[in-house]
């Protein structure tokens, strides 16, 4: 049986921003799928155009949805860097 301990660092930390734009998400579902809680449902938008959403009261704090997505690498690029505390930050900021 799994459980579902979560330790004081995943409690204080925020639900993962995986963008704030729909031009910041190509809508892969690599999010969605490597989401071990289950916790991310890609939604259709008005175009029907598949965008991930995160369920809080599932997530579990593990960043693994930030580490997967290919357009993170994209805004490190940019001048932006990926935290896993507060998710992305101008570079100097």
């Amino acid at each position: 049986m799994k459980t579902n301990i979560l330790h004081d660092t995943e409690l204080t930390r925020p639900v993962p921003v995986l963008y704030k734009s729909k031009a910041n998400c190509c809508g892969c579902s690599a999010c969605y799928s490597i989401c071990p809680a289950s916790a991310i449902s890609m939604i259709p938008d008005e175009e029907g155009f598949l965008y991930p959403t995160i369920d809080s009261k599932k997530c579990v704090h593990c960043f693994k949805c930030i580490d997967v997505c290919a357009f993170k690498p994209d805004q490190k690029d940019k001048g932006y860097y990926q935290t896993r505390n507060v998710g992305l930050k101008k570079a100097g900021k």
